[in-house]
């Protein structure tokens, strides 16, 4: 069935109808037709039908004849084309509507293009429709491809129903041998179309949180995640590129199964994941190494170089490149605050997330002197060091990486301290959104104190603990222990638990406070004492990283992220995938039927605390970790 009318009245709608009317004297100017394919619906019930399972009504010759009509109803130009129903079965129009907004039809987007009078071409797409009904119209869906090409060769996905995804993509040339050590080179073209079916290596690490030892410094891949349908008319989809944590020394972008977040009520988004250098061969800095392009910083200009290849390829996925929101959480968001504070990354982003991950950084210096005696250590002293410690094995470096690992600042890459950039004003001006959980450093308590059959935590040593952890001095030790008496916990593990989270979360604020005064800012915490938590002395609450399956598919990762949610949970679950997709989309953090996060400031420092009996806003964040105090001991 086709719409039929007078001649006028088809001169009238001629950006409607077939080809054959390009020639007219109303058709020189482009114009566009929309064709509905409407298939029967069994059971689909509409505004006009009395009865469930009848199907839809036959159009009436009064609605058959008025193209205008359709168009009121659909909200854009429109002409009706129906398959041969059964008796009894066809589409009316005022079905036609609910049928489009049930996601069950078919649309064909049909662009003229005349070259002049008399001329025209009709260019035909079709694809499923997923209408988003906006002021402007519904907008049409195209199927993601699972075929795409990009600067260094064709690769080939995973197609799902619920989204598509490349895997092990390769960023950056190989770091190995002479390239040991060096900024990321660029990586070489492949001919043809490589599978990106399974994820790459990840990189060289000790066994720990981040799973199994791995060996291997062929890894700098990334994996980009798309929803299985993108806008037909090539809008870019927002991008979030995900840097994990793992203190620097563990970790891989794999683990996080990003298919929860393409798909979101407030917003499709396109999701990369990256591997970086890590440890050792991700933040050496040894006088042997400096050449003057970024000493320490391997594993922070891997992520630059990922933000590029960002920046040249995402378009090929159904991506904006500027739409980028880096996020991050503990290293993956010490790391977006270098990334912030580093020359080389200006304009890679628009937006940043930080989860528990406070700015940080070692001067040159101090981080040269380190990495000198390391180098002795493993026998690589005097002007050969660094042709020797490129010819190390790389378990060498692997099962000798020190206990902590921090970025580096005073080099090329990384000029300013970002902790002091941030205090005045020089960071990024992006909008920024920032969190922490309520019991951070109950996961490092409980891995030294805190597992059945380990050590214990007793009263007669606790002093001693508290002060070489906090590096207080001893007027500052009885201060902590007269406001966090132990008495008022039922172990020492609960006490010193409360004490590093509250310090390290009050460092946080501060820097918040510091955010806030030169970018839009929004806070939240995290306040769900996870049922997840493995094996314990002590109860750990909401621990550091215990929000991450709250956004992420994380089967992948170890018993610590991964495990069964309460039905409650399941609904914060749905409410932070909800928060993030509204930020990477809109840069607010107003989803909506959910409480909006006010800006931030240090007059009014509202966040939003995270719960599953019920997310809201609160100002009582400071109070909560007893800021006042700890902001009095560090005068």
């Amino acid at each position: 069935m086709r719409w039929t009318g007078d001649s006028a009245r088809r001169r009238r709608y001629s950006g409607y109808g077939s080809s054959r009317w390009a020639g007219s004297k109303r058709s020189r100017a482009s114009g566009e037709s929309r064709v509905i394919a409407v298939p029967t619906v069994e059971g689909l019930v509409c505004p006009t039908v009395s009865r469930p399972g009848i199907g839809c009504q036959r159009p009436s010759r009064r609605e058959t004849a008025r193209p205008r009509r359709l168009t009121r109803t659909l909200g854009f130009p429109a002409r009706l084309e129906t398959p041969d129903p059964r008796p009894g079965r066809p589409t009316s129009i005022e079905c036609l509507r609910e049928t489009l907004l049930a996601q069950e039809a078919r649309v064909i987007v049909r662009k003229r293009m005349w070259a002049g009078r008399g001329a025209g071409a009709v260019v035909a797409v079709a694809a499923l429709l997923a209408p988003v009904f906006a002021v402007n119209g519904p907008v049409a869906r195209a199927t993601a491809p699972d075929v795409v090409t990009i600067d260094s060769g064709g690769l080939h996905g995973v197609v799902a129903p619920d989204y598509r995804l490349f895997n092990g993509i390769p960023y950056a040339a190989p770091p190995v041998g002479a390239l040991r050590w060096r900024p990321p080179q660029a990586v070489a073209p492949w001919p043809g179309i490589r599978e990106a079916r399974d994820a790459g290596p990840k990189c060289a690490q000790a066994t720990g949180l981040g799973g199994p030892r791995s060996t291997d410094e062929d890894c700098l891949y990334l994996n980009v995640w798309t929803p299985p349908t993108l806008p037909a008319d090539g809008r870019g989809l927002p991008v979030m590129v995900w840097i994990h944590g793992g203190s620097l020394q563990t970790g891989a972008g794999n683990i996080y199964g990003a298919a929860p977040l393409v798909s979101q009520p407030d917003g499709d988004s396109i999701v990369v994941t990256i591997n970086y250098r890590l440890g050792i061969l991700g933040f050496l800095a040894a006088s042997a190494l400096d050449d003057g392009t970024g000493a320490g910083d391997y594993g922070l200009m891997d992520q630059q170089a990922a933000l590029r290849w960002v920046q040249r390829n995402i378009a090929a996925f159904g991506g904006d490149p500027n739409r980028v929101t880096v996020d991050g959480e503990s290293a993956g968001g010490i790391s977006i605050c270098a990334q912030m504070a580093a020359p080389g990354s200006a304009g890679l982003f628009q937006a940043a997330m930080m989860q528990s991950g406070p700015c940080s950084g070692q001067s040159l210096a101090d981080a040269e002197a380190e990495g000198d005696a390391w180098a002795a250590g493993v026998g690589c002293a005097g002007p050969d060091a660094a042709a020797c410690l490129r010819a190390l094995p790389p378990d060498v470096p692997v099962d000798h990486t020190p206990e902590s690992t921090n970025v580096v600042y005073g080099n090329d890459f990384l000029p300013q301290d970002p902790v002091a950039k941030l205090k005045a004003g020089g960071m990024a001006r992006i909008p920024t959104f920032i969190g922490s959980n309520h019991d951070e450093m109950a996961l490092w308590v409980w891995m030294k104190y805190g597992i059945p059959l380990g050590a214990r935590l007793d009263a007669t040593v606790y002093p001693t603990v508290l002060r070489d952890q906090l590096k207080l001095d001893q007027d500052s030790l009885d201060r902590v222990m007269a406001e966090y008496p132990l008495s008022a916990y039922a172990q020492p593990a609960l006490a010193l638990s409360r004490v590093w989270t509250d310090k390290v979360v009050c460092n946080l604020i501060g820097q918040v406070a510091d955010f806030s005064r030169q970018n839009p800012t929004y806070v939240y915490q995290f306040d769900d004492p996870s049922p997840l938590s493995p094996p314990s002395t002590f109860p750990l609450g909401a621990y550091h990283a215990s929000e991450l399956p709250s956004l992420f598919d994380l089967v992948q990762a170890g018993p610590l992220l991964h495990g069964v949610m309460t039905p409650d949970q399941q609904r914060l679950q749905a409410e932070m995938r909800s928060y993030w997709a509204r930020f990477i989309t809109a840069n607010t953090a107003d989803p909506r039927g959910l409480p909006a996060i006010p800006r931030y400031s240090a007059t009014a420092p509202a966040y939003l605390s995270f719960r599953p009996t019920g997310s809201r806003p609160s100002d009582a964040f400071a109070a909560d970790h007893r800021c006042e105090f700890w902001s009095d001991l560090a005068r």
